[in-house]
């Protein structure tokens, strides 16, 4: 006789992929997790419908123990650090908050983080010599770096790609943008490892 396959709601399977049950409620809407409703209205995604969309997307995790993203936020905008500090936290992530450029560095060679968003725009140091910097030394080399920045000058742009930037978004930015980058370049990492 078949087993019955276990039915998650949208928040235990936000819990299972790491991600807010709001992901995953669009990501049923747009078809990509198949589910089905209950009389009352809510999503109820069966485990194996749940594995196979985990498998294509590679959200299964790779160590014996799931172990969480880190992304270093690098900021002087006491705004902007709260908001990416909300946006990602809420999705899982653990931060390391720099509003100095001047640690930059030093924390991410002793953190190695899996991303460095970084603000090109700061008063002490400008991003670009953070950015070549990092580039430039052994143990931070190999991180993936974003500008989250103002510039939007399409000379800036090439200069941010040209210091090393992995990728670029311009502020203000999207929810959903900073989250699909930031996925893609963490997916990126872990491909390397």
């Amino acid at each position: 006789m078949e087993r019955e396959h276990k039915a998650y709601t949208t928040f235990e399977a936000a819990k299972i992929c790491h991600v807010t049950h709001h992901s995953i409620k669009n990501w049923i809407k747009q078809g990509l997790i198949k589910a089905s409703r209950t009389p009352g209205g809510h999503y109820r995604i069966l485990e194996p419908d749940l594995d196979q969309f985990r498998e294509q997307y590679d959200m299964f995790p790779r160590d014996k123990a799931y172990t969480a993203r880190h992304i270093m936020i690098v900021d002087d905008d006491q705004d902007a650090l709260a908001l990416m500090e909300r946006i990602l936290m809420d999705e899982g992530y653990d931060l390391i908050m720099v509003s100095n450029a001047t640690e930059v560095g030093l924390k991410a060679a002793q953190t190695i983080p899996d991303l460095i968003l970084l603000d090109f725009l700061m008063p002490e140091i400008n991003g670009f010599d953070v950015c070549r910097a990092l580039r430039n030394n052994e143990s931070t080399r190999n991180i993936p770096i974003m500008a989250v920045t103002c510039l939007d000058k399409e000379q800036d742009i090439e200069r941010v790609f040209a210091c090393g930037a992995d990728d670029y978004l311009a502020k203000p930015f999207k929810v959903d943008q900073l989250l699909q980058k930031v996925r893609e370049l963490i997916s990126k990492k872990g491909d390397q490892d």
